[in-house]
């Protein structure tokens, strides 16, 4: 910001037109031309080490996505170059070739099934425009006669300058926190946002020659300085709207949302004038920072919002009923089953059943909120806490309109079973050796047709299988709630196939438990009236 406030407008703007200039204009100068080099430098180095530094991490990063760190590197060593050598023809050819080729794979890495889905699209929108200006260079030399060179030039990059507008004006869609109704009605961005659309309409209505030349200095936005430019309102609304963008994604409690809002504001003091290194390197740089957030900003913002219901209530009487079948289902499977309801604050009701089969203790937790199931907790062998690293997990990736599935407790490193299906349908993390025992091919595809959530392993201690239904999951996986809140006849037989394969599983690498608890008796229940 002190590079385009200083070496873009103050020093072209407080230049003396004739004789030997000032002292403190001189200083002004040097002032200009440190800001300069230093910040092509500092964004070179930063671009470059966390280029480097993400090709180097093994989870979680294709083949795409190393193919765009590379391209990256390659074109901020080369936008740095006229820092250290005299700028030539074939070399400006380069850089602005490099620089198209990392935005390209930038855009491509950052599609992914289970990302913002927002984020992908503004990317593509910054994006264009920023080819557009490759396409004038290598055009300008290589395409158009010299009779058209002049209005190819201007058409071209009036089209870049207008594509940079229309990702400003939709930036609110694409790039805004989660959810966009509570992001929207946040008074402080809207705030901002009014107070830079108004300071901008004053300004250009009382210094509009100033603000026109300001403008071309600072971002290389080419205005008409003799009259008012037709495109002046458009360029107004897009910053407004863009400011509002900003203010809502660096106020974001989300750590990738707020990097998000870094990288398009770094686009942006970029400019589109590409005449020096870092005219280049900040918006590459703000792109990288954008690719990045997307990663994980969906799973931030979903793991910030509360853990509500989005099943329908159930009357006790229809739950107490399933609950009954439930335990006759589950008694064919694993013998006894011991069953309690409890009731906490805030409405919230916990039902268990406990069994045990072949020494392996078996728990179902089910908990309510005014009657609607949140989740789904069940738990074979040692009960052990989800923030415990696991020797393997895995969770389901769903359609964006069910949401994500909260993951589940850590385990690294990612892998790939090798079946194709399954690995569409699940993420897969820590032991592949210790996964592939457990779960082969022959239990795969059942896991896949009957497992939403996530499913965590601790090495011959216990399995743990947890599901929101409705929340990264079916809605009736794997209780009958659309049934069940109508009044329909519903049965267990969903539920005891869940439990009949998680036991299936954890007989292949959970240790029996001779002395585990096998009534409610024995196991600690919340402090809660049953």
């Amino acid at each position: 910001m002190l590079e385009v406030a200083i070496e873009r407008i103050a020093v072209p703007l407080a230049r003396p037109k004739e004789g030997a200039p000032p002292s403190w204009d001189v200083a002004l100068n040097y002032a200009g031309l440190f800001l300069h080099y230093f910040a092509a430098t500092l964004a070179v180095v930063l671009l470059v080490s966390r280029a480097f530094g993400a090709l180097n991490e093994r989870e979680g990063r294709g083949k795409r996505d190393r193919v765009a760190q590379l391209a990256t590197i390659l074109a901020g060593m080369l936008a740095a170059t006229p820092l250290v050598v005299a700028r030539h023809e074939v070399l400006i050819v380069a850089i602005a070739s490099a620089f198209a080729v990392a935005v390209i794979a930038l855009i491509v890495a950052g599609f992914a099934r289970d990302r913002d889905l927002g984020v992908q699209l503004g990317l593509v929108a910054v994006g264009i425009p920023l080819v557009i200006h490759t396409v004038n260079v290598l055009g300008a030399r290589y395409l158009w006669p010299e009779t058209a060179y002049d209005g190819k030039i201007v058409a071209i990059e009036r089209a870049g300058v207008m594509g940079l507008c229309f990702a400003a004006l939709i930036s609110p869609y694409v790039f805004a926190p989660r959810p966009f109704s509570r992001a929207v009605t946040r008074p402080a961005p809207v705030v901002f946002a009014m107070t830079i659309a108004a300071a901008g309409a004053v300004a250009a209505r009382l210094w509009y020659p100033q603000m026109s030349k300001i403008a071309t200095l600072a971002l290389g936005v080419s205005l008409d300085q003799d009259q008012a430019d037709p495109r002046l309102a458009i360029y107004l609304l897009a910053f407004a709207t863009l400011a509002w963008t900003l203010a809502s994604c660096l106020l974001a409690a989300a750590e990738a949302r707020r990097q998000i809002g870094s990288g398009i504001a770094l686009v942006v003091l970029g400019g589109y004038a590409f005449e020096w290194p870092h005219h280049y390197l900040l918006p590459l740089l703000g792109l990288w920072m954008i690719a990045e957030g997307a990663r994980t900003v969906r799973d931030e913002e979903l793991a910030e919002l509360p853990i509500t219901s989005v099943a329908p209530a159930v009357q006790d009487g229809a739950w107490a009923a399933y609950i009954g079948a439930a335990r006759i289902a589950l008694e064919r499977l694993i013998g006894e089953v011991h069953t309690v309801t409890t009731r906490g604050e805030g409405g919230l009701t916990t039902t268990q059943l406990v069994g045990e089969r072949n020494h392996l203790p078996v728990r179902i937790r089910i908990e309510r909120i005014e009657g609607s199931v949140i989740a789904v907790d069940v738990v074979v062998g040692r009960e052990i806490d989800e923030v415990r690293g696991a020797t393997w997990s895995l969770w389901a990736i769903t359609s964006r309109t069910l949401g994500i599935n909260p993951h589940g407790p850590p385990a690294a490193p990612q892998f790939k079973s090798g079946d194709d299906a399954f690995d569409a349908r699940f993420r897969s993390r820590g032991s592949a050796r210790s996964f592939q025992k457990l779960i082969d091919e022959t239990l795969r595809a059942r896991v896949a047709a009957s497992l939403d959530g996530w499913l965590a392993y601790w090495e011959r201690e216990g399995l743990r299988y947890r599901v929101y239904p409705g929340r990264g999951a079916q809605l009736d996986h794997p209780l009958p709630l659309s049934d069940l809140a109508t009044g329909r006849p519903a049965t267990a037989d969903r539920l005891a196939a869940v439990i009949e394969l998680l036991v299936e599983v954890a007989e292949r690498g959970v240790e029996p438990q001779p002395g585990a608890p096998s009534s409610l008796d024995d196991i600690p229940l919340p402090e809660t009236s049953a």
